[in-house]
């Protein structure tokens, strides 16, 4: 639940996110929240998430690939609704794939509440989630 509250925590809309956390808060380990968060993308912040740009699967996977190279990461975890894929940790490369364009409603966690994807239900719901820390 550590990379779900984060997600909450830091993408999704203050007015919504009491009603989450208070989800996560009630769920037990083997709830899949994620199965009722197919309007989620209507509850992002949109000062820290992105709708990718319109582009075929491949297009997309880059577009995210590039966002988040400067992390040099290797793996995420993943949130679905499509179990298979619920509370993984899998290669990045191999997660896009089989996520982006999916319709499975996901949340990909890269950094806990820094970087995320968020894959909606619908065609086009497709978000790249980004919380910077000011440098000073």
């Amino acid at each position: 639940m550590e990379h779900l509250q984060a997600f909450i925590e830091s993408f999704i809309a203050k007015r919504y996110r009491d009603k989450w956390l208070h989800n996560v808060a009630r769920a037990k380990p083997k709830d899949n929240l994620v199965r009722g968060m197919d309007a989620l993308y209507r509850e992002l912040d949109e000062r820290y998430c992105e709708q990718l740009p319109k582009g075929n699967q491949q297009q997309e996977i880059s577009f995210v690939l590039k966002a988040i190279a400067e992390y040099k990461l290797t793996t995420c975890y993943v949130l679905s609704s499509y179990e298979p894929f619920n509370q993984k940790t899998m290669p990045i490369g191999e997660a896009l794939s089989e996520i982006v364009g999916s319709s499975s409603t996901t949340i990909i966690s890269f950094l806990p509440g820094k970087v995320a994807y968020f894959e909606g239900h619908s065609i086009g719901d497709r978000y790249l989630c980004i919380k910077k820390t000011p440098s000073y």
